[in-house]
């Protein structure tokens, strides 16, 4: 396991690098280039960048960025997907985190679904976001290792759980995927990673929630495809104070996740990265907003007057 002295260490907000070789340098440099250069037209392409680096300016280490004041965040080095935070300028979704800036002062829980290496879970339960309690949930076991780390190097101030978010618990699945930040139980028409791992409807997340104070919930929705089984496995849940973050793929022009969101369990439907967080009513609005095919977009579901009203003095601060 890395220590202290042997991670490069990334100040994010002033972009200073500490720790690294000469070669690790300039790899970081590149990369935070790359990432400038690509931001404009969301990363595309970056990917190429990181994977050269790795090739001609190879390191085995691991970067750790400093996020917040007490939140910090550890990824492999030359990482085409959390490379792009090299570039000091960048948060890694800027929307969302000005939106849940603006629930600082909400007394809620969070439920971090495909939490990855455990960012969000990283910031919320910092002071900056209002040390919010949280749950990290990942289904990879390669990724969840990472998931560990970021959560000791945070003072084990979140939960974690190593299953994959699906509509029961309990069956074994696999995992499917080459890049770590797209892995899912879908298969994708390759071979299985390798790792298996039992499932989890979020329904039987009423003892954590207990143990929470049964606060108001955001639950942070992000696992590669399963978004629907996941919500059939949350039908409880969603009759409680809970808001749903979840991410509609432009290059689905069906909007299915959002269509089964707004018909099957009748949730209103916002839209953090639209100017003032406005409410969708009609499902076809969302053709003019999802431009990027390459890109998902991230929206907000609720049948809760709570959390409405929360969205509603949001508006009013945008």
């Amino acid at each position: 396991m890395n220590t202290a002295e042997n991670l490069i260490q990334y100040d994010f907000q002033a972009g200073k690098i500490s720790g690294g070789n000469v070669i690790e340098r300039i790899g970081i440099m590149l990369m935070r280039n790359a990432a400038w250069m690509t931001k404009s037209i969301r990363f595309t392409g970056f990917s190429w960048a990181a994977k050269l680096v790795r090739t001609v300016f190879p390191s085995h280490r691991t970067i750790c960025t400093q996020l917040t004041d007490d939140a910090v965040f550890e990824f492999p080095y030359g990482d085409a997907y959390w490379g792009r935070m090299l570039y000091n300028g960048e948060l890694y979704c800027p929307e969302v985190e000005q939106f849940l800036l603006g629930m600082r002062d909400v007394d809620y829980a969070f439920i971090d679904c495909g939490a990855n290496y455990g960012y969000m879970s990283a910031i919320v339960t910092s002071r900056t976001y209002g040390s919010k309690p949280s749950i990290a949930i990942e289904a990879d076991p390669e990724t969840y290792r990472i998931l560990q780390r970021n959560a000791k190097l945070n003072d084990d101030r979140f939960e974690l759980v190593h299953k994959a978010v699906y509509s029961k618990s309990g069956e074994l699945v696999n995992i499917y995927g080459d890049k770590h930040e797209a892995r899912s139980i879908v298969p994708d028409g390759g071979a299985g990673t390798g790792g298996m791992v039992e499932t989890l409807a979020l329904d039987d997340l009423a003892k954590w929630r207990k143990q929470t104070g049964n606060k108001p919930v955001i639950l942070k929705l992000d696992v590669e495809g399963v978004e629907i089984e996941a919500m059939r496995g949350a039908r409880k849940l969603c009759k409680k104070d809970c808001l749903v973050l979840f991410e509609d793929h432009a290059s689905d022009k069906t909007h299915e996740v959002t269509r089964f969101f707004m018909d099957e369990l009748g949730m209103r439907i916002f839209a953090p990265h639209e100017p003032g967080c406005p409410e969708i009513h009609d499902i076809n609005e969302l053709d003019a907003i999802k431009k990027f095919s390459r890109v998902g977009y991230d929206f907000l579901a609720t049948t809760s007057k709570f959390w409405v009203k929360e969205i509603k003095l949001y508006q009013k601060q945008d």
